[in-house]
């Protein structure tokens, strides 16, 4: 699994997410929501799991993922629900996304320096 495409395509989610307010463009929420949907999502429950799981820093991207995937998620149903202005507020400094959104990148991260390392 290539982490730096995994940091950049989740990091590219709070501009996607933006760009569907501004284009005012239902999203799949549930799809969104899931932490498996992505390749990312899917290495974690895969072959990931498999190589890592008992690392410290793969149980932390595994949760922290979790929690990103289901604040995108919270805020792709306020755009289908047409709540523009919220889900904007919910991209901003401070909030779970944006919490959830630095935990993941610092988890990837961390993964990735713990994966690198020698043994």
């Amino acid at each position: 699994m290539d982490l730096d495409t995994a940091l950049a395509a989740h990091s590219d989610w709070k501009v996607n997410l933006r760009i569907a307010i501004s284009s005012q463009k239902t999203l799949d929420a549930s799809r969104i929501a899931s932490d498996c949907q992505c390749d990312f999502g899917r290495w974690l429950k895969g072959d990931g799991r498999v190589a890592h799981a008992s690392s410290p820093s793969f149980k932390l991207c595994d949760t922290s993922h979790t929690e990103f995937h289901r604040c995108a998620g919270k805020i792709a149903e306020m755009i289908n629900r047409k709540d523009f202005a919220g889900a904007a507020e919910q991209l901003e400094a401070g909030t779970p996304f944006s919490r959830a959104s630095q935990s993941v990148a610092l988890a990837i991260r961390r993964l990735k320096n713990e994966i690198l390392q020698p043994a």
